[in-house]
């Protein structure tokens, strides 16, 4: 069982940090980096115990319990440390990243989910290795931006009868 998902935490720390070096760069540019710093030291460390969940989590049924879990109630509970764990290190402009990134959290919590239950970002003996990932990612990232889109089409087809 992995307990640390290394994708997750690298691609989490990657993509989170600049969002609050942008959004304090108006405070000064060392603020800026601290709170860069900061987000990516927090998202490293959560990220790879979050995303180690969502692939524990991945295939559980009905496939509506994962979503809601992985969606909804552990990012809730993440956006809250995420804002204490700023709060004490003395973020300025917290609201504007804090929104920012409770949209990103939303986003990718149903990403990654999407991704690992296609065998990508996985880690530990079912994972590949990250360059295969990232070549797949594209494809991936396609796949989840159409599947509501696909969904829709598949609904309205009519069904036969045998």
């Amino acid at each position: 069982m992995v307990i640390w998902n290394w994708k997750a935490a690298l691609l989490s720390a990657v993509y989170r940090a600049p969002v609050f070096f942008a959004t304090t760069l108006g405070a000064g540019w060392r603020l800026a980096m601290s709170a860069m710093f900061v987000e990516g030291i927090f998202r490293a460390f959560t990220s790879g115990f979050y995303g180690a969940f969502t692939q524990l989590l991945r295939n559980l049924q009905p496939a509506w319990i994962p979503v809601v879990v992985l969606a909804v109630i552990t990012p809730l509970l993440l956006q809250a440390l995420e804002i204490a764990f700023h709060v004490f290190a003395g973020t300025p402009n917290l609201r504007q990243s804090a929104v920012i990134s409770t949209g990103i959290t939303g986003v990718a919590a149903l990403f990654n989910l999407f991704a690992m239950r296609r065998g990508t970002l996985l880690t530990g003996a079912e994972g590949q290795s990250l360059g295969k990932d990232l070549k797949r990612l594209p494809l991936v990232i396609f796949e989840f931006v159409t599947a509501p889109w696909a969904a829709l089409i598949e609904r309205g087809k009519p069904k036969s009868g045998l």
